[in-house]
């Protein structure tokens, strides 16, 4: 049987140190399962005494070389940043995540925030709030070197006069359209269904917007926001509850850029885009903006297929998903690091 034994207040500041010691020594045991040193010892900025659930980094460490190019979603900005927003899922499925921002801190994980890849290459660092979760299956990697944009020798294709002008269409209204120069941009209102012909869609300074419960669905198509005249530049504003259907060119194709699905032209100045359709948005090919800002939402773990999302910095502001089965989809992928410092 055992007895419990009263501590009266004069004999506490015996058993006090006792007592933080005993806490800390559990406190370290039970971290050392989510994420070593290579000295077997759990990082001390895993050390929390909260009583909310903590934030975890789960990594498995692999080998250099071991690691892919192949690329999913990529923040260029080198003094950007990568955001995931409270309670929202990131999934990134056979590929990896990039962050060029040397910045402290510049991966941000909020208030039970999920994101997962299979390599994570950050040229600055992380921080996670309590609750939030960040897995690499493969190797999570910080302070790398920044690596090269796939599509930095993209120029937007030289055009002239309008195939239409602010182009809209109201709701209830479904039509077929062909490629061509739409200036002043594109506006598919609520409730009415856009049916892009395959080929290649020049915004001539105008946005490329699509209401709630709007759909807009193209094979083979290229999209391209621009301006001739170096101003008045466009932004991509997809709604929540849009659904978008978009598949870029293949390799090889005669029409529009292979690999290619919605591209901001570089010279665009720095501006926000919403691309927040959600689970209904499904875009195959590359989601390009160099030199934007963008809010992110969509994609489905089911439909799915060959996806990637590159901007100045991004924000994941509801649940997005992204696969790389890719073969023969014309994208383009970086050269991984060549050296990387495991966490």
């Amino acid at each position: 049987m055992t007895t419990a034994v009263p501590v009266s207040p004069k004999h506490w500041s015996v058993f006090f140190p006792i007592v933080t010691a005993a806490l800390a020594a559990m406190a370290f045991a039970g971290l050392a399962g989510v994420a070593t040193t290579k000295g077997g010892y759990p990082p001390l900025r895993f050390f929390r005494l909260s009583l909310r659930p903590p934030a975890a980094a789960i990594v498995r460490a692999v080998a250099p070389g071991a690691a892919s190019g192949d690329m999913c979603v990529m923040a260029l900005g080198m003094s950007g940043r990568l955001s995931v927003g409270e309670a929202v899922t990131v999934g990134l499925t056979n590929c990896d995540l990039y962050n060029n921002s040397h910045k402290a801190a510049s991966t941000e994980l909020v208030g039970g925030a999920s994101l997962s890849a299979r390599n994570i290459f950050l040229s600055g660092s992380y921080a996670l709030s309590p609750g939030t979760l960040m897995t690499a299956s493969g190797a999570l990697a910080t302070h790398t070197s920044p690596v090269s944009d796939p599509y930095i020798g993209l120029t937007a294709p030289g055009y002239s006069g309008c195939t239409k002008t602010r182009f809209a269409l109201d709701a209830g209204i479904t039509e077929r359209t062909s490629p061509g120069v739409y200036c002043g941009g594109i506006l598919v209102a609520g409730g009415a269904v856009l049916d892009l012909a395959p080929g290649t869609y020049i915004l001539d300074e105008g946005n490329f917007e699509v209401g709630e419960n709007a759909t807009v669905m193209g094979r083979d198509v290229t999209i391209i926001l621009t301006s001739r005249t170096r101003s008045n530049y466009g932004v991509v504003d997809f709604q929540r509850g849009a659904t978008i259907k978009l598949s870029a060119p293949a390799s090889g194709s005669e029409v529009g850029a292979p690999g290619i699905a919605l591209w901001v032209d570089a010279m665009a100045p720095m501006a926000t885009n919403a691309i927040d359709g959600g689970g209904a948005q499904i875009i195959d090919g590359a989601v390009y903006l160099p030199s934007q800002e963008v809010s992110f939402s969509g994609g489905s773990p089911l439909g799915t297929r060959c996806s990637q999302l590159i901007a100045r910095t991004v924000s994941f502001t509801g649940d997005a998903y992204f696969r790389h089965d890719c073969a023969g989809a014309g994208i383009s992928d970086p050269i991984p690091p060549p050296r990387f410092v495991e966490e």
